[in-house]
């Protein structure tokens, strides 16, 4: 949780420090979160040289080992002396005032000290929630959604209760809404360098018998190998510097590290509940490691090939190198001005771009991603219930999914307003970076003119991301160093490129992917071409978008000349409309 002295800002938070990073492209990247990618590049490059293989593995920055990341977002909390880091500490109490134009005002919080019998209050004239779980706004009475909605609730395709197969839906979804959420697991750091390796032993509490059905599906050799970087095995390596992995869960794999089903009671349970629900899963994971590893039924080859691995030696050294949190997925997702739907992803029309927010304060590039909510077994031997993957092009973040309905001075940045489906796109740390910054920005509004939530002007809060580096809209070749790049990204959220292409001139293809791994190149079409000749066609066209008066849009055309560049022109159009302003 971070604090000012000052008392005026209260910013409640779990810190969990991934290692790997996931999004589709880069170009989707901006702000602190791209500072903190920068960081990460020069210390590796600093520490063992420009050609070495761990700036090779660390991809510009998006991969780091955790102890890395740790050094790094500490150093970047430091450059602010005003921001005071609580650790260890559990939110136990809502102080709310007197209701202000109808919506509820919190004042303060209690947090209780989870090392010794004493709690502590904080006053503040702005909250922001961004916790996993949405507790700040959930104990204040905040609405919230949990689970899955029906897909009548907001006519979605992967809503309710679904199977796919290769992205179609298969013969038994019924689009029922239930209380499921997203399977959760730990993401462990591991390495095959014996030097710094640690073999996992048996866990205590560890049951065999859980296991042995696993044999099955080893020796109808519906598993290559344990430890993969595709989806043929069952422990996701991704890979970090310095012989690390990151190992995750593969969706819809046939044996699975999120325990799916066990994490139903955690996002409303009390802090024993969840307790034990962490502590299944921990043992779960183990357990699976050690039996993959260690039982001799299990295929010698397989075997062996899964005793390379260990947990690394240097990293969570104070808590038996394993992380400190586990990977929540989903929980709470609290009711906001807006609710963010998979509707959102799709294209405009007539337009190669999704539907345009021009209230955006963030963009997303991931696909609608579950991992599932119940074991294989009701309807298909091979097909984990509630599983999905659809990959749509760039998409808009309304500030509106922040802003916690019926409340005044409450920002929620990780537990935003959105459907289960549209939370699938949302739910990846690049995109709550973003979301968080925007947060924060707004809360600065909220403050230096003593506003409400809802009453933060857009256009201000939109100037505010872009000088921050932050992005609103995506564009393909104009990055945040560019001369041109505050004016475009404030002119594409008012949405005059979303029909740069005719729809006659587009060919679509998949993006090629990078590194053999998810990411990929741009999404094509997305592009300015800020140092092309405009044309008088094009000029015209975005000068009547704006809906500029009489005066503006001749004092415009007057500029126009054949040697004038696009991003020269848009620049002359960024300053004439924030005049208008």
């Amino acid at each position: 949780m971070t604090l000012q002295n000052n008392n005026r800002i209260l910013h409640t938070a779990i810190l969990i420090t991934l290692s790997y990073y996931e999004f589709i492209s880069f170009e989707v990247l901006g702000g602190e979160f791209q500072n903190y990618t920068n960081r990460v590049l020069a210390f590796y490059t600093e520490k063992y040289g420009p050609d070495s293989q761990q700036v090779e593995d660390c991809h510009f920055g998006i991969h780091a080992e955790p102890h890395v990341t740790l050094q790094i977002l500490r150093e970047m909390l430091r450059e602010f002396p005003s921001i005071e880091v609580i650790t260890r500490h559990r939110l136990s109490k809502v102080i709310l005032g007197e209701c202000l134009r109808g919506r509820m005002v919190i004042n303060g919080i209690r947090l209780s000290n989870l090392k010794e019998d004493q709690s502590v209050e904080y006053h503040a004239k702005v909250f922001i929630d961004a916790t996993y779980e949405g507790d700040l706004a959930a104990m204040a009475g905040a609405n919230y959604f949990l689970g899955r909605e029906s897909q009548s609730t907001y006519h979605e395709r992967y809503a309710g209760k679904i199977f796919t197969r290769g992205g179609v839906i298969q013969s038994g979804s019924t689009g029922e809404g239930d209380q499921r959420i997203q399977g959760y697991n730990f993401r462990i750091i591991m390495t095959d360098d014996p030097a710094n390796r640690i073999m996992i032993e048996e866990p205590a509490g560890y049951d065999r018998d859980v296991f042995t059905p696993i044999l099955g599906t080893l020796e109808n050799k519906k598993v290559e190998q344990i430890f993969t970087e595709d989806a043929r095995g069952i422990l996701r390596v991704q890979l970090l510097p310095n012989r690390k992995a990151d190992i995750n869960d593969i969706k819809n794999a046939p044996v699975r590290m999120a325990l799916l089903g066990g994490n139903y009671d955690y996002p409303e349970g009390d802090p024993e509940t969840r307790n034990r629900i962490i502590n299944e899963h921990l043992l779960h994971n183990l357990s699976l490691i050690y039996f993959l590893q260690q039982d001799l039924k299990v295929p010698y080859e397989l075997r062996k090939e899964a005793q390379k691995w260990g947990l690394a030696k240097d990293e969570f050294t104070d808590n038996d190198h394993f992380p400190y949190r586990l990977y929540i997925r989903e929980a709470r997702r609290i009711e906001g001005e807006y609710v963010f739907t998979e509707q959102d992803t799709y294209m405009a029309p007539n337009s190669v771009r999704t539907k345009l927010r021009s209230d955006a304060i963030a963009i997303g590039d991931y696909a609608l991603n579950c991992h599932g909510v119940s074991p294989p077994g009701e309807l298909y031997e091979d097909l984990t219930e509630g599983d999905f993957n659809h990959v749509p092009p760039p998409f808009q973040i309304p500030y509106g999914i922040t802003v916690v309905k019926d409340f005044h001075n409450l920002l929620v940045s990780v537990a935003v307003s959105s459907s289960h489906v549209g939370f699938s796109a949302l739910r990846l740390e690049p995109t709550w970076s973003a979301i968080g910054q925007a947060t924060g920005l707004a809360a600065h509004l909220m403050l230096e003119n003593n506003l409400g939530a809802t009453d933060v002007p857009i256009d201000q809060l939109q100037r505010l991301i872009h000088e921050a580096g932050g992005k609103t809209v995506y564009v393909s070749d104009v990055e945040n160093d560019h001369p041109y790049f505050k004016a475009i990204q404030y002119l594409g959220a008012k949405g005059i490129f979303h029909n740069i292409f005719p729809l006659s001139d587009i060919n679509l293809k998949a993006p090629a992917n990078l590194w053999k791994m998810q990411y990929r190149e741009a999404y094509p079409y997305h592009q300015i071409n800020p140092d092309e000749h405009i044309s008088e066609e094009q000029a015209k066209s975005w000068i009547s978008m704006l809906n500029l008066d009489a005066k503006s849009s001749e004092i415009l055309e007057s500029n126009y000349s054949k040697n004038i560049t696009r991003g020269e022109f848009l620049n002359k159009l960024y300053k004439i409309d924030s005049q208008n302003r």
